[in-house]
């Protein structure tokens, strides 16, 4: 009888230790997991409990942190999680930001300083688990002190210590002194003046010019109020004052020579260089006188040409009355045979007159 009650007891014991059985390892999903201790434990037994927790950069909203293992099953999930929100960048003077991800964990937010501003720092910053990432800070801009000039000075009065963005400064220059670049200079929103300082360059003009006219006194090199005087060449007039002043941009009026009516044609051209004036005959001049030398060479040959024409017109004349002569002294006279010629006092060009017999002893026939 007691072999039996033993045998009835230990069926009864094996029987509820199969009833209560081991859980598996949970198997989660979404935004929670299992706590680095259970991820550790290697077996779940029969009531016990496995620890839950969020995701990294969620946190938990509602619900219980673990489950509890029951004849072989765990109990439902109740925990549930959402993402962390940094909420709005703690403020920083004279900066502003854009929001275009919203402020959950993960999103990104960009800083904007104000005009004037330049930033310092992130230039953008993300949403962690402990808040906003990185600093950002807004300073003001600021050039550098304006240069100082030889032979000038700085106009502007400044107030305050710094040169900052959008102010100008202005430079002027000593008396008999021009500047030499810009005037003004801008502090621009990178730190830097928008020009480089001028110079002052002492004032020199350059050597004037009179269209027929003639320097008469000043000479080179003309600094500031130095003065030219002229006076025009024959057959002009001039017109404004004789005299020329070097003033700070160039040279006060100068005078004109106007032509003269009359001398229209003989106008000579004028080429002016330091001062000194070279008078060249123009192409008018320059015809009129080819035109003469034409003339006097076409009347030198007219004479020529007439001198001989009257020269054979004279010799023709007196051949002629020579020829009439001869002729009419052989039909008056009677021929004694004295008067008869050899054929070789023919041929001779020249011969001694020889008379003959006339009725006048006086004629006489000559060769």
């Amino acid at each position: 009888a007691n072999a039996k009650v033993w045998l009835l007891l230990l069926l009864h014991f094996a029987l509820v230790s199969m009833g209560r059985a081991d859980c598996p390892l949970p198997q989660l999903n979404g935004s929670v997991l299992l706590s680095e201790r259970s991820i550790l434990q290697n077996n779940f037994p029969d009531t016990s409990e496995a620890f839950l927790e969020c995701l990294n950069g969620f946190q938990r909203e509602s619900g219980s942190t673990s489950i509890s293992c029951f004849n072989g099953e765990w109990s439902a999930v109740e925990l549930k999680c959402k993402k962390v929100d940094c909420g709005q960048p703690k403020p920083s003077p004279h900066m502003t930001y854009i929001i275009s991800e919203g402020t959950l964990f993960g999103s990104y937010t960009r800083p904007i300083c104000q005009r004037g501003y330049y930033l310092e720092g992130s230039s953008y910053r993300q949403c962690l688990v402990t808040g906003w990432s990185g600093k950002s800070m807004c300073s003001l801009i600021i050039c550098e002190k304006p240069a100082e000039i030889a032979h000038g000075k700085i106009v502007t009065q400044l107030h305050k210590e710094d040169v900052v963005m959008d102010d100008v400064i202005e430079y002027s220059c000593d008396a008999s002194y021009v500047l030499d670049g810009n005037r003004f200079m801008r502090c621009n929103d990178d730190g830097e003046y928008d020009s480089p300082p001028p110079t002052c360059k002492a004032i020199e003009c350059q050597v004037p010019e009179v269209k027929f006219g003639i320097q008469i006194e000043g000479n080179p090199p003309y600094s500031y109020k130095s003065e030219a005087r002229f006076k025009c060449e024959p057959g002009h007039t001039m017109k404004g004052s004789d005299t020329a002043v070097c003033e700070e941009n160039d040279w006060s009026a100068i005078p004109e020579c106007v032509q003269e009516k009359s001398n229209a044609a003989d106008t000579t051209a004028k080429q002016t260089t330091a001062g000194v004036t070279i008078n060249t005959p123009t192409t008018n001049t320059i015809l009129n006188k080819i035109k003469e030398e034409q003339l006097t060479v076409y009347s030198l040959n007219g004479v020529k040409t007439a001198v001989i024409l009257i020269s054979v017109f004279a010799i023709m004349i007196g051949g002629v009355l020579w020829l009439v002569h001869h002729r009419h002294k052989q039909r008056g006279s009677y021929n004694t045979g004295e008067g008869q010629w050899t054929k070789e006092e023919e041929l001779l060009p020249f011969q001694k007159p020889r008379y003959i017999s006339s009725k006048s002893s006086n004629d006489f026939i000559s060769d």
